[in-house]
């Protein structure tokens, strides 16, 4: 019970960080609903605009960084589940499932103004710096939740409600 719990709380880690920076690659309309001209070139826009920002690589050295982070804290778990976790994720088919999110946030005038923004300088610099950008929110991140849960804790037990 103890490892199911532990590794829901991995996931939901891992996959929260990767939406937390919006990452997607491609997606197929799960519906057999035929799609318009525009609702296609949408999608076709926004598979362009996650080829650009080279989305799926990003997901993967998110999740590495990510476990990595989690493997520290938990040392009593054996390499081979961290092994067996890794070889499951596919991040192809984790950001292939967020197009849909793109396409509902975004019109098709936001994604190819986002196609021009990535293929300028500040564009390219932003994709570039992307990864350490991630890798160092995630640690303030963690940092910053077990400061919370551990004034959080402080509290409780200042007016009793957990034992000393």
């Amino acid at each position: 019970m103890k490892l199911k719990l532990f590794v829901s709380t991995i996931l939901l880690s891992l996959f929260t960080t990767m939406n937390e920076v919006a990452l997607a690659q491609t997606a197929t309309d799960s519906s057999n609903v035929p799609m318009t001209t525009q609702e296609t070139e949408k999608i076709n826009n926004i598979k362009q605009l996650l080829k650009i920002t080279g989305s799926s690589s990003l997901s993967r050295q998110i999740v590495i960084q990510t476990v990595s982070s989690i493997k520290s804290q938990y040392p009593q778990v054996p390499q081979k589940f961290w092994d067996t976790f890794l070889a499951e994720v596919n991040t192809d088919d984790v950001v292939q499932q967020l197009i849909p999110i793109y396409s509902k946030y975004y019109s098709d005038e936001d994604i190819k103004g986002l196609i021009t923004f990535y293929q300028t300088p500040l564009g390219k610099k932003t994709i570039m710096l992307l990864p350490q950008l991630s890798q160092e929110s995630i640690v303030v991140g963690q940092k910053y939740g077990i400061d919370a849960a551990k004034r959080a804790i402080q509290k409780l037990e200042a007016e009793g409600y957990l034992g000393r």
